[in-house]
């Protein structure tokens, strides 16, 4: 008790003298105790102060969190909106880009039995030739059918000899003329045909719709998506491929390569432009193999498939942007899946 100082060692005494005529009393004490009760009050007022601001900060952790989830609902709303207005939009672009491979296959169809026609006639031989009817030209007096004999009935008419050697449009001689000519055509025909094809041939050849990897093993595909990095809902603006470290990477069409470089996020990466507003993008590569302002046709190897950049192991992420806005590449990729790996 020495330690203490004076004051609060001294005892005092409290006098209550009553209003009206009675006894007073007399209370001794000493200030100790109503201190350690002012301390224990003060220590459970600022325990109450700390509860209220751990709980107050709960709270607009809480808001906040809360704030978050409903904007992560409006983008995930917002995104199911502008998907499903690409989805129809992406629709209607197959649908042209359908119709135009099923042009081509008929035309193809068409020009092989237009081929067949032209075989088919160009192999005809003249009556008589294989030992059938003795036509003029076999029997070396050309144009002059031969005179038949007999008959059962029937009026006659007298000819003259040049009458019986003008047979331009009776004999084989004139078979073989309608034939040659109905061939001609033909061959024109087929001509003007396998040019249309060609034209619409090259004409799918710029665009987008080959297969850009060996493998064909998706594995992420276009639309919202669970970010591999920070496990937050993300924007998926493309597909990805898995495949093996050194895998060659084609072009999905022909165009012009309009960006080749690297930056942290996508690593090595090259951009290809397309006709039509099309444009297809190609990341994460091991090495590239194209550079700026290069020509390229479809399936030509612009780099080697690799995990460069932002990315998790040995993939190819592509994208197909058309008027800069990113599309579900896989419709395009499947229109002749057939034809590619």
């Amino acid at each position: 008790m020495k330690l203490l100082p004076g004051w609060l060692r001294r005892r005092y005494t409290l006098l209550i003298i009553p209003e009206h005529a009675g006894d007073s009393s007399r209370l001794r004490l000493t200030i100790m105790p109503l201190v350690l009760v002012a301390v224990v009050f003060a220590l459970i007022v600022a325990i109450a102060a700390i509860l209220f601001a751990l709980r107050s900060e709960d709270a607009l952790r809480i808001r906040a969190l809360h704030e978050e989830l409903a904007e992560a609902v409006n983008a995930y709303e917002a995104s199911l909106a502008d998907r499903e207005q690409s989805i129809a939009l992406l629709k209607s672009e197959v649908l042209r880009l359908t119709e135009e491979a099923g042009a081509v296959k008929q035309k193809l169809e068409e020009l092989d039995r237009l081929e067949a026609e032209i075989e088919a006639i160009v192999e005809l031989t003249l009556p008589g030739e294989s030992g059938g009817l003795v036509s003029a030209a076999s029997s070396g007096k050309s144009g002059v059918r031969p005179l038949s004999f007999g008959g059962v009935g029937g009026e006659n008419h007298p000819v003259d000899e040049e009458s019986a050697t003008d047979s331009e449009g009776y004999g084989g001689a004139g078979v073989l003329t309608s034939l040659r000519y109905e061939a001609e055509s033909l061959r024109t025909r087929l001509a003007a045909k396998k040019e249309e094809a060609t034209l619409v041939l090259e004409k799918l050849k710029m665009l987008p719709i080959a297969w850009p990897t060996e493998s064909v093993r998706i594995t992420s595909e276009f639309g919202l998506r669970s970010d591999p990095f920070t496990r937050r809902l993300a924007q998926h603006s493309g597909i990805d491929i898995g495949g093996s470290y050194g895998d060659p990477v084609l072009a999905a069409g022909g165009g012009t390569v309009i960006d080749s470089a690297y930056n942290r996020s996508r690593g090595h990466y090259v951009i290809i432009e397309h006709d039509n507003g099309y444009k297809s993008v190609y990341m994460h590569l091991r090495k590239r193999l194209a550079s700026v302002g290069q020509k390229v046709e479809q399936g030509e190897k612009i780099g080697l498939l690799g995990s460069s950049g932002r990315s998790t192991g040995p993939h190819l992420h592509f994208e197909i942007w058309k008027h800069d806005q990113a599309v579900d590449p896989l419709p395009y990729l499947q229109l002749f899946k057939e034809e590619n790996p």
